[in-house]
């Protein structure tokens, strides 16, 4: 190839690029037009000082100075991104003062498929879905957004996007907001946890771990509370977190989200031997309550298991009480005449992740936590025994008289 033929091929290569690197960067400098469009009603915008990058939105001045009224934001200028098919797609969010959201403009994205389908977000409904949304909502696929056909992970990604975005918003500007009030508590508690290793964490029974017997190995299983994507962060990292949040988002409605940590043979492990239980009720594990959540390389969980999956326990466990998770050993799968498990409960310096005020009381404290082991029915069948022969002991004469009759 000749020089000629070099500059041909060079110049090609930068006009097929550049609409790629003018896009990935039109965020920095947005149109007034389309800080309008997601911010109606505002008449000036400024760009703020400090804290997280975005623009002050004003409305018309009355009589004193134009009242601040909501701010503009763009998820890039907010990492992490969450990716979606092939790459992040950038949103352009207007909210206002109560945490509600008054606009969304896709401003870029880069999809594998989209040189088929064409804009198929910005010309769909899905963006209309997020405008009126609360930060404090769920924004899950499924459930209180509905996503786009054959755009899955593209639908996921999105609404993470602008979830995680408007929640850091909403922390550094919106200090009153519920959400934010929540974030503070959650705060407390999640820095408790980042103080703390694996064995910190099972010293003060967050983590807690029992072993299933079988015929040719054993299966260890630590289990901890994981209904907090900011706690699952930290303990499985924030890609496995993210992944198995993704996955459980288009198969679980509902539930409490529960860390397995899976250690021995792991590859005997049989979902539908998993259950909760609480105040003798067993919650059996149903449809699809369990995604893999990675091979434990990340957060505090990396180098203590083999793997780690997600399990959904049944939304009927009320989480701040004391509860058991079990593992199902009878012959036939299901029928849980014989089982091995742990008794969990929350400790309380992190109960505020549920909402609870933190209790500053000893109950909880490092080393005086009750010890709860779950016993099988086979391990109290002897004690069951001898009670029965007592109490036809203390009632032989009521017995023979009822026979006289």
């Amino acid at each position: 190839m000749g020089l000629r033929e070099y500059c041909k091929a060079f110049i090609g290569l930068t006009l097929l690029l550049s609409p790629i690197a003018v896009g990935q960067t039109e965020w920095q400098q947005p149109e007034t037009a389309w800080l309008q469009e997601v911010m109606p009603g505002a008449q000036e915008f400024v760009a703020a000082a400090s804290g997280p990058p975005l623009y002050l939105a004003f409305g018309a001045a009355g009589d004193g100075d134009p009242p601040l009224i909501g701010y503009v934001f763009a998820t890039p200028a907010l990492p992490p991104e969450e990716a979606g098919f092939s790459g992040p797609i950038d949103v352009l969010l207007g909210m206002d003062l109560d945490g509600r959201l008054t606009g969304v403009k896709v401003l870029f994205y880069r999809e594998s498929y989209k040189h088929v389908r064409g804009d198929f977000i910005g010309e769909s409904d899905f963006p209309a879905q997020f405008i009126g949304k609360r930060v404090e909502d769920e924004f899950r696929i499924g459930q209180d957004i509905d996503g786009m056909a054959r755009a899955t992970i593209s639908s996921w990604a999105m609404a993470r996007g602008i979830r995680n975005a408007a929640r850091r918003v909403a922390q550094a500007y919106l200090p009153d907001s519920d959400f934010a009030v929540s974030s503070s508590a959650d705060a407390e508690a999640l820095q408790w946890l980042q103080a703390r290793d694996w064995d910190a964490l099972e010293a003060s029974g967050f983590v807690r771990e029992f072993a299933v017997p079988l015929s040719n190995g054993t299966i260890r299983i630590a289990v901890a509370y994981m209904g907090h994507y900011r706690l699952g962060e930290m303990l499985i990292g924030s890609t496995d977190y993210s992944n198995a949040d993704r996955s459980a988002s288009s198969l679980v409605e509902d539930g409490h989200m529960l860390l397995l940590a899976l250690d021995g043979n792991t590859e005997r492990l049989q979902q539908a031997r998993l259950a909760a239980m609480q105040d003798g009720v067993i919650y059996p594990h149903r449809g699809e309550r369990v995604v893999f959540a990675g091979t434990a390389r990340e957060g505090k969980i990396a180098g203590q298991a083999r793997m780690a999956i997600a399990y959904f326990i049944d939304a009927a466990v009320d989480i701040e009480r004391p509860f058991a998770v079990l593992y199902d050993t009878s012959p036939v799968a299901g029928e849980f005449s014989d089982y091995v498990g742990i008794d969990y409960r929350l400790p309380a310096a992190m109960r505020g992740l549920l909402g609870d005020p933190l209790r500053t009381d000893t109950e909880d404290d490092l080393g005086q936590r009750e010890e709860w082991e779950i016993t099988t029915w086979s391990d109290l069948a002897p004690a069951l025994g001898l009670l029965a022969i007592l109490l036809l002991v203390l009632n032989r004469k009521r017995l023979m008289g009822l026979g006289t009759e």
